[in-house]
């Protein structure tokens, strides 16, 4: 129960202040019972093993995958406060944690000027945090009045040297029509000669988890179809914004990018992306498919160019698009989101996921200084009748084998008839266009049916997806 009193409490420094304080719980007393001897030990060993902080706290966060170091947790329970809960387990605080209290100094870490300072237990007196070349605060941009536009969701934050950022800020940066409302905007000010071009990034936990399908179930419980038909085709609208931008647009994901996570990354003129990013389009798992332009990338990316050789086969490509997406496959890092044809040898991968939003700002400044122009429109392959068979027998045989359930085959099928290109009587060369109609197609038609609510729901309810 406290656990779920916990969750309530907001970001992760409140959650802890509230657990340490939980002392007549017994959850409460073990968090306090192990983490204050930690914390209590980690001063004791400054300035032995460093004669600064912030090494001892991104040793930590660094290599143990930790949000916050011991010092930073420190900060977030109270000095003072944590002093005495450790003197109440008759801990020993080291003598320059008293001394810093003392000289009336309440914090490990402060703010001044804009610049992130930390105590030194060697001079007894705060020092600057030395940061990356690349490293960018868009909060600290945004207190000293670079936010262009704002909305419950998103902003447009400036970056400096002309370059725009699309941020999102909605919970768990989820997509909803306040961001495209707000993207939409950004494409409209990059038309501006102020603008050299924007980045596609955010400094929450992850890049995105995908659509908001709260949403999306409340428009479909209350049967406003048209709603969430108006969603889709403003998502659409957006990514072609993107993708077809005169001037650069560079999406910058990190951790999880799921869903239309991964599709906004996929309309980018180019990704710069931490190597630590874990995409996918995973929409199958709540009873949907891709229906922000993600099946008409695949097709575009995959399927296209191999067609365009004399004799080609369709069939393996089609299959690898159907199983990427079918299977809701989500790389392990950026580099097997590279393999699987989210990113491209164009884009940039960049090891330390702080660097990344300053890292593609150069990416969008270096593309506008060699002359960055948007790709030229193409006709895509629709396989037709043929294909949509090939994969529809696939589905039949995997529910045959018990692999899949009914509902999961019904699934299959719609994403095999969009990955085709319809019930077309042969293959053709169709515009984008066409591709995004039948994935608008299918995701309404999936988004009325009763096993899609429930999984939705379920998910909603147990963050993890209904085999139903």
């Amino acid at each position: 129960p406290i656990i779920r009193q916990a969750k309530k409490q907001g970001d992760l420094p409140a959650r802890l202040k509230f657990l340490i304080n939980q002392g007549e719980d017994r959850g409460g007393k073990l968090i306090a019972d192990t983490l204050l001897p930690m914390l209590a030990y980690a001063a004791r060993r400054v300035p032995e093993i460093s004669d600064h902080l912030y090494d001892v706290d991104n040793a930590l966060r660094w290599g143990f995958a930790k949000d916050l170091g011991p010092f930073q947790m420190w900060d977030a329970i109270g000095v003072a406060e944590g002093v005495k809960l450790m003197q109440d387990r008759d801990l020993h605080v080291a003598d320059w944690v008293h001394a810093m209290l003392a000289a009336g100094n309440t914090t490990f870490y402060r703010k001044n000027d804009g610049a992130e300072q930390v105590f030194s237990p060697v001079t007894l007196a705060y020092e600057t945090v030395p940061q990356s070349q690349w490293a960018i605060d868009l909060d600290e941009l945004r207190a000293s009045g670079k936010e262009v536009a704002r909305n419950d969701s998103a902003s447009l934050i400036d970056l400096g040297n002309g370059v725009l950022c699309f941020e999102f800020h909605s919970k768990m940066n989820a997509l909803d029509s306040d961001i495209n409302a707000m993207g939409m905007q950004a494409m409209e000010l990059l038309k501006d000669d102020t603008w050299v071009g924007m980045v596609v990034g955010n400094q929450g936990s992850d890049f995105c988890i995908g659509a908001n399908i709260f949403m999306i179930m409340l428009a479909a419980q209350s049967e406003q179809y048209d709603q969430i038909d108006d969603l889709v085709h403003q998502g659409h609208q957006l990514m072609m914004a993107m993708r077809y931008s005169p001037k650069p647009v560079v999406t910058a994901p990190f951790g999880r990018v799921l869903g239309g996570g991964a599709e906004v990354v996929m309309h980018g003129g180019r990704v710069c992306a931490a190597a630590e990013t874990y995409i996918g389009l995973v929409e199958v798992g709540v009873g949907l498919i891709p229906g922000a332009g993600g099946v008409k990338e695949f097709v575009r990316r995959v399927i296209t160019p191999a067609m365009k050789a004399p004799d080609a086969d369709p069939t393996p490509y089609l299959q690898r698009v159907f199983e990427q997406i079918g299977m809701a496959k989500v790389g392990g890092s950026a580099f097997e989101a590279r393999e699987h044809g989210f990113i491209t040898d164009a884009d940039r991968i960049v090891m330390n996921a702080a660097d990344v939003l300053g890292r593609a700002k150069q990416f969008v400044l270096d593309l506008a200084e060699s002359g960055y122009t948007p790709p030229a429109k193409e006709k895509l392959y629709a396989a037709g009748r043929d294909g949509l068979a090939a994969m529809r027998v696939g589905v039949w045989m995997m529910q045959q084998g018990g692999f899949i359930t009914e509902y999961d085959a019904a699934i299959g099928n719609k994403l095999a008839y969009v990955i085709a290109g319809g019930d077309l009587s042969g293959p053709q060369w169709v515009d984008e266009e066409y591709f995004l109609d039948r994935e608008r197609e299918a995701f309404l038609q999936l988004v009325r049916e009763p096993k899609t609510m429930e999984r939705i729901v379920y998910m909603l309810q147990n963050n993890k997806p209904l085999r139903s």
